[in-house]
């Protein structure tokens, strides 16, 4: 089972907006629960653990069968709860490779990032990987549709398993999570985004995946100046069991 609130630091306090006439819900948490303040300690430092975060809030998901509530309904705590543990571990993770000297770079990329998670991401794979020399504004849309267009179909035979989509630009990492029969896509982001604004999760309905990206390449450029000229897809399934 998810960890229940008396095994995390602390649950975090969080407003939720609905948009798109309530096909898309976006809840911002308080600030310290971010990747670089959420912690046992409650000290806040810096953290580039977002890559392996991303990889193991899909791999709980996965292990968990987190079921996603619709954007008009209340937010999943247990998704929460997954964000949390996934902050949690993966600061130590990394903060571990870094005592250790086993870093070739601050940011890991998606195969390190899976493989210093071992033990969580069994039967893990990378369905397709992509990297994208263009404006993300432009085209985030476009190459994600593609691939989940061609996911889906895939999927028509077969009970449907959840598809997660790694997103890198300018050095941050998100997830987003495609969720067949709940019929919804979300987005996790573990970053601080200002005084105010801790990580978030935003909940949409498979039908506006064009509205949520465009809110999200508002988000970069509203808190942190960010116009992503290039970025990398990562698809990731799990086998099952």
């Amino acid at each position: 089972m998810v960890s229940d609130h008396t095994n995390l630091p602390f649950f975090p306090k969080y407003e939720t907006d609905r948009l798109f006439d309530d096909k898309l819900s976006v809840t911002w948490f308080e600030t310290n629960f971010s990747q670089s303040h959420y912690n046992v300690h409650n000290i806040s430092r810096g953290s580039n653990a977002c890559t392996l975060i991303a990889i193991l809030v899909a791999a709980k998901c996965n292990k968990y069968k987190i079921l996603i509530n619709k954007p008009e309904n209340c937010l999943t705590v247990k998704l929460v709860q997954v964000l949390a543990l996934s902050m949690l571990e993966g600061n130590q993770i990394h903060e571990n490779l870094k005592l250790n000297n086993k870093l070739k770079h601050i940011n890991l990329n998606v195969p390190e990032a899976i493989s210093f998670a071992d033990k969580d991401t069994k039967g893990i794979v990378e369905w397709k990987n992509e990297v994208f020399m263009e404006p993300l504004a432009k085209s985030l849309y476009t190459n994600i549709r593609i691939h989940w267009r061609n996911w889906v179909k895939s999927q028509m035979n077969n009970e449907p398993s959840d598809l997660y989509l790694v997103l890198v630009a300018d050095a941050r990492t998100v997830l987003f999570i495609f969720q067949i029969r709940s019929e919804t896509i979300t987005l996790v982001d573990s970053h601080q985004h200002s005084a105010e604004k801790g990580a978030f999760i935003a909940i949409a309905h498979c039908s506006i995946l064009k509205y949520l990206c465009e809110w999200y390449t508002k988000v970069l450029f509203k808190f942190n100046n960010s116009v992503p000229q290039l970025y990398e897809l990562s698809f990731l399934y799990f086998k099952k069991s």
